[in-house]
């Protein structure tokens, strides 16, 4: 028994003294020994983020930035405010036509105006209060009406009722009748590519009016393109539109202003615009050549400068359509304008050319072929100067 007591406190003893040893009495390795040698830098401690800076106090969302105004105070003390970017939408949503014409009261409700105005009131302190959606269902319109001021303005009036309350000031919300319609209606864009505007803004106006607008809703709309326009240096057309309404038998509802570009240029004219000889011409020319002492070029031209417009009239002008057809231009009974018409089929009735000009650019006699050809440019038409627009006339049947 003592012999078992002796043991354990050795084992005892050892613990202990195991235990007291601090981490300088451990054996050092070799490695170790290397790294207190070279006594590297210590990294430094990664540095703390960036605390966020704290958000404002700002109300949280869904709630009113400022207090609820009494219900009586909502109730007199309403605005109403279109919200910014939203009147196209508006306009193109409203159903103001059934609402002002077909008289149907119910064609606009507060739900129809809900997603583009705001509603607001405040109490004496004049802070807004945005009423949300809960204050919205408590809300009313009364008296409702379109008040129309001239075509460019006019608004859609009321009053309100909230929670019961009856208001007290008409509010308005700007509508103008032009900007409604206008959406009813679009430019046919890729109608003037095809014509020149001379013919389309001139005298046959008439037969192009069934394409200057996109096609629209014949049932509940018409209009009828008038009063023409042209604007030759910048080759677009203005004109102007009636609007009826068939369905409630409404006339003259209002006129709306329209504009069209991007009609041919007149230079498309070049190597387009021709002209051909007739017996009258070849007789003219042979007269005149027969009075020169001399046929040389510059003789002939000279000649030919003279009132050119006397003897050009003689020939038969025309314009080419495509390589295979030539339709007829006519001249005006004062030889001034080059008018189009209809003949064979083809029809030239986009082009009209007021107050011609034309200038002869060279001419030559040809003896043996009996021909005199000459280069006319047209140098202006319809109040605008043309260069680079040129055709041949060959003039037969020269006898000398």
């Amino acid at each position: 028994m003592l012999k078992k007591k002796i043991f354990l406190c050795s084992l005892l003893v050892l613990g202990l003294t195991t235990a007291c040893k601090s981490k300088e009495d451990t054996p050092k390795t070799d490695k170790q020994t290397e790294v207190e040698k070279g006594k590297p830098e210590e990294r430094p401690a990664p540095a703390e983020e960036p605390k966020q800076p704290e958000k404002p106090n700002a109300p949280e969302e869904g709630k009113p930035s400022v207090p609820k105004p009494s219900d009586y105070h909502i109730a007199t003390r309403m605005v109403v405010t279109p919200i910014k970017g939203k009147t196209t939408a508006l306009l193109r949503t409203l159903k103001l036509e059934e609402f002002i014409w077909g008289k149907d009261k119910n064609a606009i409700k507060l739900g129809d105006l809900l997603p583009f105005v705001e509603f607001s009131a405040s109490e004496l302190d004049g802070q807004q209060y945005k009423l949300t959606t809960d204050d919205l269902k408590l809300l009313e319109l009364v008296d409702l009406k379109y008040q129309r001021e001239s075509d460019y303005s006019g608004n859609l009036t009321f009053m309100v009722r909230y929670n019961g309350i009856n208001g007290k000031d008409v509010l308005r919300i700007p509508i103008s009748i032009r900007e409604y319609f206008l959406q009813k209606f679009e430019v046919n864009e890729s109608f003037p590519k095809n014509y020149y505007l001379g013919g389309v803004a001139g005298p046959q106006f008439g037969i192009y009016t069934g394409s200057l607008l996109k096609p629209y809703d014949k049932m509940k709309y018409a209009l009828v393109p008038t009063e023409p326009r042209a604007d030759h240096a910048n080759n677009t057309l203005s004109f102007r539109g009636k609007v009826d309404l068939p369905r409630y038998k409404a006339e003259n509802v209002l006129t709306l202003d329209f504009e069209l570009g991007g009609f041919k240029p007149l230079s498309a004219l070049k190597d387009n615009l021709l002209f051909s000889t007739t017996p009258s011409l070849n007789e003219w020319m042979s007269d005149r050549l027969k009075k020169l002492k001399s046929l040389d070029d510059a003789t002939i031209l000279k000649s030919l400068e003279l009132n050119s417009i006397q003897w050009i009239k003689l020939a038969s002008p025309a314009l080419r359509l495509s390589r295979s057809e030539i339709g007829d231009l006519v001249w005006s009974d004062d030889f001034k304008d080059l008018v189009g018409t209809v003949s064979g089929g083809l029809d030239t009735r986009d082009v009209y050319l007021k107050q011609v000009h034309l200038e002869v650019k060279s001419a030559h006699y040809d003896k043996e072929a009996g021909t005199v050809t000459t280069e006319i440019a047209l140098t202006g038409a319809n109040d605008v100067a043309l260069s680079g627009v040129t055709t041949k006339l060959v003039v037969r049947s020269i006898k000398l």
